[in-house]
C-alpha cells in the first residue's frame, strides 16, 4: 500500500490500489463498505508549488467536473456516485468501468474496422449531444478519454474541462487545454468554442480509428496545433466509401460549413446498419450454397452497385450542407407533421421524419428511373374521398380508410397514406421522436436511418427507414412524412426484408411517391 492506500474516505470508501495516474490526479480502485461495491474514485493531487490561486482553479475544476457528468444521462457517461472533501481537496466517486481506453485499444490491437469505428462513435455522440443539451461542452474528446469496458460498453470520461455554460470560473487563465492533436481549428485560434469543436474532436477520434493514428501529430504542440488550423486533412486510406466523406466533413476547418451532429448520426447508423445487413447475409451465403453466378451476370451487378453507390454518395451530403437545400435548418423552419409512434406490430405509423439519412426510396436502391405515366401498366390510380390521388400497382387490395389512413395491403406488404390537418413544426424532428422510441414499439427494431429532403415541390419532408420483427417475419419499412401547405402526410410502406428490393416493390414505391397529389 502507498501512503493513501488503505485510507478510508468518507467513513465509507476504501482505497485498494491505484488504476491510474495523471499530472493533476489519480485514480483509485476502492470498496464501498456501506453498499458493498467496487467504485473508481478520482484524486485531486497537486504538488507543493502550487499557490493558492492556482489551487482554487483545480478544486473548481474538478468539482465541475462532477458536476457535469453527474447532469448527463446516458449509458457512455459515467456516473457519479458522490463527492468526499477531505485534505480540503475534492474526491469523486464513480462508477468502475472495468477495459482499456480506446488509445490502448488502437495501440495494442491496431486500427479498427469502419463498422465498430462507427458504433463506439455513435456511442460517444450521443453523450456529446446530451452535453451539448445542458449547456456542456467537454472540450477533451481524444481517444485516451474514450473507455470500452470488457463488456463492449463505450464510456467518454473526463469532462474535467469541460466549458459549462455561464460558469468562468476556469477560463480566466486562459490556457488552452486538450490534446493538440484534436484540439479544432478555433479553439486553435483562441475563438470561442460551441458544438462544432467537440464534433472536430470526435472527428480526429474516429480518424484515429481506423487509420492508427491521429489526423495531425507533428511532434510537438505548436506544430500540430499549426498544422490543424493551416494543413489539409491527409485523407484516410481505411474509412470506406461512408466514413471518409464524414470525417473529412467532420474534420472542416470552418465551423460553420462542419457536419453537424443529426447528420454524423445518420451516417454512422447507415455504417452500422450495413455492416449488420453483411454480416447476416454471409452467415445465409454460408449456410446455403448457392449456384455460381456467370460472367454476364456479374458485370451486371458490378455496374448497379457502382451507380447505386455514386448516388448514394450523392444524396447523404446534401443534409450536410448549411447553405440552401433540403436540410434540417431549413425544414425546421415551417409547419410539419405531427406525429405518434406506431403501436408494436402495426401497420400505422404517423407522418413525420427522424434523423439519420436514410436510402432515397428509388435513386439508392434502383439506378433506372421510374417510369413516366405513360410508360406505366399495372397501376391504377386512386382517388381517396380525403381529396389526394395516388397510383398504386393492381396486386394490392384497396382496404379503404381507417381513422386517418388510406390503406392497401396483399402478399405481406403495406402501403398506408396518412395525413393530418394540423401539422407540427418539423417533419424531420418528428421521425427522429419517433426513431428514439423505436425499440419500445418494434420488436426487433433496428433504425436504418432517417433524413430531411425536398420531395418534389414540399422542402419540408424526412425519410425515416428501419426493419424489425413481425410475425416470426423480418419486415422493412419506410415512411416519407412531408408538409404540402396545410395537409401534413405520410406514404408508408412496409414488406418483407426478403422482398424489399425486388424490382416490382422498388418501382411501386416509387411511383406512389412521384405519383402522388394532395388535397387541395
Amino acid at each position: 500500500m502507498t501512503e493513501t492506500g488503505g485510507r478510508l474516505l468518507g467513513g465509507r470508501y476504501r482505497l485498494t490500489g491505484v488504476l491510474g495516474r495523471g499530472g493533476m490526479g489519480t485514480v483509485w480502485r476502492a470498496e464501498d463498505e456501506m453498499l458493498g461495491r467496487t467504485v473508481a474514485v478520482k484524486e485531486l493531487r497537486m504538488h507543493d508549488g502550487v499557490d493558492e490561486q492556482d489551487r482554487h482553479r483545480l478544486v473548481v475544476r474538478t468539482l465541475r467536473e462532477a458536476k457535469a457528468t453527474a447532469r448527463i444521462r446516458h449509458t457512455a457517461a459515467v456516473t457519479v456516485f458522490d463527492v468526499v472533501e477531505e485534505d480540503d481537496r475534492p474526491w469523486i466517486v464513480m462508477e468502475l468501468v472495468g477495459g482499456r481506453s480506446l488509445a490502448e485499444v488502437i495501440k495494442e490491437d491496431g486500427p479498427l474496422p469502419p463498422v465498430r469505428a462507427a458504433e463506439i462513435a455513435l456511442e460517444v455522440l450521443g453523450v456529446l449531444c446530451e452535453a451539448h443539451e445542458l449547456g456542456i461542452l467537454h472540450r477533451d474528446v481524444k481517444p485516451s478519454n474514450v473507455l470500452i469496458g470488457d463488456d463492449g460498453r463505450v464510456v467518454l470520461t473526463d469532462f474535467g474541462i469541460a466549458s459549462v455554460e455561464g460558469d468562468t470560473s476556469v477560463t480566466s487563465t486562459g490556457m488552452l487545454v486538450g490534446a493538440p492533436s484534436y484540439i479544432s481549428p478555433e479553439r486553435a485560434r483562441g475563438q470561442k468554442p460551441g458544438p462544432p469543436a467537440d464534433l472536430w474532436s470526435l472527428g480526429g477520434t474516429l480518424y484515429a480509428m481506423v487509420e492508427g493514428r491521429p489526423p495531425y501529430d507533428r511532434g510537438s504542440a505548436l506544430a500540430t496545433l499549426t498544422a490543424v488550423m493551416t494543413e489539409p486533412l491527409a485523407p484516410p486510406v481505411c474509412a470506406g466509401r461512408l466514413l471518409t466523406p464524414l470525417i473529412e466533413g467532420l474534420l472542416e476547418k470552418d465551423p460553420a460549413l462542419r457536419v453537424d451532429a443529426a447528420a454524423a448520426r445518420a451516417v454512422l447508423r447507415r455504417v452500422v446498419a450495413e455492416g449488420t445487413v453483411r454480416a447476416e447475409s454471409t452467415t445465409e451465403v454460408a449456410a446455403i450454397p448457392k449456384p455460381a453466378p456467370s460472367r454476364r451476370t456479374l458485370l451486371a451487378v458490378a455496374a448497379v452497385l457502382v451507380v447505386a453507390v455514386l448516388v448514394a454518395g450523392a444524396l447523404m451530403w446534401q443534409p450536410w450542407k448549411k447553405k440552401g437545400g433540403g436540410g434540417s435548418a431549413d425544414a425546421a423552419k415551417t409547419p410539419a407533421v405531427a406525429s405518434a409512434p406506431a403501436a408494436p406490430g402495426s401497420a400505422a405509423a404517423s407522418p413525420a421524419a427522424s434523423t439519420a439519412p436514410s436510402t432515397a426510396p428509388s435513386a439508392a436502391q434502383s439506378p433506372t428511373p421510374a417510369p413516366t405515366p405513360s410508360q406505366l401498366t399495372g397501376y391504377r390510380e386512386v382517388h381517396s374521398s380525403q381529396g389526394f390521388t395516388v397510383k398504386v400497382p393492381d396486386w394490392l387490395k384497396d382496404e379503404g380508410i381507417k381513422g386517418a389512413q388510406h390503406i392497401f395491403r396483399a402478399n405481406g406488404s403495406t402501403l398506408i397514406v396518412e395525413w393530418t390537418g394540423a401539422p407540427g413544426q418539423s417533419a424531420l424532428a418528428d421521425w427522429e421522436g419517433s426513431d428514439r422510441e423505436g425499440k419500445k414499439n418494434f420488436p426487433g427494431y433496428q433504425s436504418l436511418g432517417t433524413r430531411a429532403l425536398t420531395y418534389r415541390s414540399w422542402a419540408n419532408a424526412a425519410d425515416w427507414e428501419w426493419t424489425y420483427d413481425k410475425n416470426g417475419t423480418r419486415v422493412h419499412s419506410l415512411n416519407r412524412g412531408f408538409v404540402t401547405g396545410k395537409y401534413g402526410y405520410a406514404i408508408y410502406w412496409t414488406s418483407p426484408e426478403a422482398s424489399w428490393s425486388g424490382a416490382d416493390l422498388v418501382q411501386a414505391r416509387q411511383v406512389s411517391f412521384d405519383s402522388f397529389q394532395p388535397a387541395p
